[in-house]
């Protein structure tokens, strides 16, 4: 049984598409978490105030999440993950612009 993200268990399709994503499907990846983009994109658009910097953090946020999911570094819960390290991002961004002011 695969949890999906906290919310309930994860559809036979969502588990053939995170099986392929495994194996580095990137389509399958993008159909995989396509709901969860706009939410993390938001979450640092509130955050950060630009548009430009909550694009690139998504961004940051996905590659992270696939490189993590194809090594097999994620073992259950793909979209708590997510959101984990969409704050870790965050926290870094923070403390990146703060050693720079």
């Amino acid at each position: 049984m695969i949890i999906y993200g906290g919310c309930g268990i994860m559809s036979e399709h969502e588990r053939r598409l995170l099986k392929m994503a495994r194996k580095g499907g990137v389509k399958a990846f993008e159909e995989l978490t396509f709901q969860h983009q706009r939410n993390v994109y938001n979450y640092f658009l509130i955050n950060c105030a630009n548009e430009y910097e909550a694009c690139r953090l998504t961004q940051d946020v996905f590659v992270k999440v696939f490189e993590k999911l194809t090594s097999n570094a994620i073992e259950s819960d793909l979209f708590s993950y997510i959101y984990r390290t969409a704050g870790e991002i965050l926290r870094q961004q923070d403390s990146a612009s703060k050693m720079i002011s």
